[in-house]
């Protein structure tokens, strides 16, 4: 069984305006993150990341698999859409499905 969702990313059109809402709205804090994203911040410490991505428009929730190529396959036999193929960011690898709802998720395999 995967762990409950460990990352959030909002892949924003307009990331700097949405980096100063939730600021504005929830008090979240800004904090450097790799380049082209911006993390957000509560007591604990960083929890989400904003940037751009075509992909999809939204918060994106990340799962933790052991093996992401294996969840990737599985989802698409469960039905998922698979909109951003296995990719490589900062901490590890991660694809991106759309369940047959349409809800987006990402599947993170640590580096």
């Amino acid at each position: 069984m995967s762990k409950a969702f460990v990352w959030f990313h909002n892949s924003s059109s307009k990331p700097n305006e949405s980096v100063a809402f939730y600021e504005s709205l929830l008090d979240w804090r800004r904090a450097d993150g790799p380049p082209g994203m911006t993390m957000l911040a509560g007591d604990d410490g960083p929890f989400a990341a904003v940037g751009g991505d075509d992909s999809v428009v939204g918060w994106i929730p990340f799962a933790q698999v052991a093996d992401v190529d294996a969840a990737t396959q599985k989802a698409e036999s469960l039905g998922a859409t698979v909109i951003k193929a296995k990719t490589r960011g900062p901490a590890g690898e991660f694809s991106i499905v759309r369940d047959p709802g349409g809800a987006a998720v990402a599947l993170w395999q640590k580096a």
